[in-house]
């Protein structure tokens, strides 16, 4: 029943295979095994495709729901269970400026223990224990996982405080700092502003590179309003053409339902309020 319901989670026996830590030859054998005893076909079979049959659908909600509530007693009865931290895996530079600076305080205002993990894209929830993901939805999501919005993405181009640009001087003379995480993001910007001007760029690899070469005056990045705000409350980054939404959003992902974990749901509702309160703080910068 077990192997039946990852299986039917996760779409597909070879992900069912990596999650059990089991070949996908003995996925299938299980799966044959139980089919046989119960006399009904749980899954239709086209090729490497599977989908669940009527009668399968049907025995995996209960499954679902069977083995949350008994993952929730087991957590209950646990002697450790007060301390047990909620693992949250989050995108790399949202984690780095955002969310470890921020952990006390959500662990003090929820009552949850957080452990963060930097990671972005598809997530590996099994494998490394993680409880909710937050992302931003730019990439393929398994089906049957449990998603939910914390706020949609604003971007924007910053840049240190201390720079003469901030001061009046002409924006062509300084350098757009590029992020092979988000080669279209001054693209984009332009398309929808017509506001890049700057003739000089420098790219570096990752998002938190170029956020850092922002910061330290090398020039001009283009950055999500979440990641920089914690950087203009203490006015070591201001942005001078405002925010404006790129279409994308930020998301919490589980593989359970997050309203049938207290823990989850609060640290959501937390996350969520923190972003919406940062939007509305810079209301006078973010456009739209």
């Amino acid at each position: 029943m077990r192997t039946f319901e990852v299986c039917a989670r996760r779409g597909s026996f070879s992900a069912a295979a990596d999650e059990l830590r089991i070949t996908q030859g003995a996925v299938s054998k299980q799966i044959k095994g139980l089919e046989e005893n119960l006399g009904l076909a749980l899954f239709h079979r086209q090729g490497n495709r599977i989908d669940l049959s009527v009668e399968g659908t049907e025995l995996a909600e209960h499954l679902f729901e069977m083995f949350e509530d008994l993952d929730h007693l087991v957590h209950r009865l646990g002697p450790d269970h007060a301390t047990t931290p909620l693992i949250v895996s989050c995108e790399p530079t949202i984690c780095l400026k955002l969310l470890i600076p921020l952990a006390p305080t959500i662990e003090e205002e929820t009552g949850i223990q957080l452990k963060i993990l930097s990671g972005g894209g598809a997530v590996d929830f099994h494998g490394h224990g993680i409880d909710i993901a937050i992302r931003r939805n730019d990439f393929d999501l398994e089906p049957n996982l449990h998603i939910e919005t914390i706020a949609k993405e604003y971007v924007g181009p910053v840049m240190n405080m201390d720079l003469s640009f901030g001061k009046g001087s002409e924006p062509q003379n300084h350098t757009r700092i590029r992020s092979a995480s988000r080669p279209d993001a001054w693209l984009s910007w332009n398309d929808q502003t017509r506001k890049d001007t700057l003739t000089r760029e420098i790219e570096h690899q990752h998002h938190f590179l170029a956020l850092e070469a922002a910061e330290n005056g090398h020039g001009i990045a283009m950055m999500s309003l979440y990641m920089v705000a914690r950087n203009m409350e203490n006015t070591r980054l201001t942005a001078p053409f405002g925010f404006i939404p790129d279409g994308s959003k930020y998301i919490c992902i589980s593989t359970r339902p997050i309203d049938n974990d207290p823990r989850k749901r609060a640290v959501v509702d937390w996350l969520t309020k923190k972003f919406r309160d940062y939007k509305s703080y810079f209301a006078t910068e973010a456009a739209g």
